[in-house]
């Protein structure tokens, strides 16, 4: 006799759940989700609602989606302090009827759950941006904002802004950024700061830009600071300031970044080409032809034919 044929109170339902997860770890999606259904028929406290969340997630990533909304549907109505709310939010991102999603999304909010709550918080102002409900995607972006949650906080902080950016509101977009700077999550702030010198650019603070640019240059990111430095050496050469924006092309060259240091390549080119440099700008363009990068190998072709043309 197995230990999920004993019955007894814990460890019966404790080794269903178990044996439900080894099944699925041997890709046997059948007896998974037998075992999963023996601890969700036991009744048990804790593992109950863990096998139920552990069945809708296997039935949904098995195109069994009404399934999955009813097992998932167990789990909440359990009123698990934690697998309720992570159910809940798991059935919102299920659903595709809009309706049931904000009421799933809802329940999950309403229990105030320390992760999940602003977690469902983003997803519901996400959904409803794509509704056109503008006014309830920033309450629900607030929430989680309010919420101080290490990455749904910075997250919304970021959803909020470009949200402002879109209806016109450039002050709001840019105190939302700032928001999400503050909270030195190690990827959305420097996102924010990119942002937010894109956003400072196009209102023509150039000297914030800048200042926003090189934040992101600081942090070191291995994406965001190469995006900020082509964005800063681009900025540089439109005023002027040929130094600075040769600094700024040859750090995102150096970083080797895949995407980012070709392109600061081209455009290093472009820069001692305008300033009469053309053995430099040849230099230049030759890197970013040898990076074979789609974009920047191209253009930087052409500049090349063209010069010698």
């Amino acid at each position: 006799m197995t230990t999920v044929e004993i019955g007894h109170a814990d460890l019966g339902p404790k080794a269903a759940f178990n044996l439900g997860v080894l099944c699925e770890d041997r890709d046997d999606f059948v007896g998974a989700e037998r075992a999963y259904q023996l601890a969700i028929d036991s009744g048990h406290a804790d593992h109950a609602p863990m096998a139920a969340v552990n069945l809708g997630v296997l039935r949904e990533g098995r195109g069994d989606f009404a399934g999955a909304e009813q097992a998932l549907q167990v789990a909440i109505d359990s009123g698990h302090a934690d697998l309720a709310p992570m159910a809940a939010v798991n059935l919102g991102v299920l659903r595709d009827d809009p309706d049931g999603a904000e009421r799933a999304y809802q329940v999950a909010i309403d229990s105030g759950h320390v992760d999940q709550a602003p977690r469902a918080a983003v997803n519901l102002g996400v959904l409803r941006v794509r509704r056109g409900d503008c006014v309830g995607a920033e309450r629900a972006y607030r929430l989680a904002i309010e919420s101080g949650h290490a990455d749904m906080a910075p997250m919304a902080a970021i959803n909020l802004a470009v949200l402002c950016e879109g209806r016109g509101d450039l002050a709001g977009a840019e105190l939302a950024y700032q928001v999400a700077i503050d909270s030195d999550h190690a990827d959305l702030a420097p996102k924010a700061a990119v942002n937010l010198g894109v956003l400072r650019e196009g209102r023509g603070d150039f000297d914030g830009a800048e200042l926003a640019y090189q934040v992101v240059i600081d942090s070191g990111h291995a994406d965001q600071a190469p995006q900020a430095a082509v964005n800063l050496g681009v900025l540089r050469h439109g005023r002027a300031d040929f130094a600075g924006a040769e600094s700024a092309f040859l750090l995102v060259i150096e970083s080797g970044h895949a995407d980012m240091a070709p392109k600061a390549a081209f455009n290093l080119g472009v820069l001692r080409q305008d300033q009469g440099d053309l053995d430099g700008a040849e230099s230049a363009y030759q890197l970013a032809i040898d990076s074979g990068h789609p974009l920047a190998a191209a253009c930087a072709r052409e500049a090349m034919t063209q010069r010698r043309g």
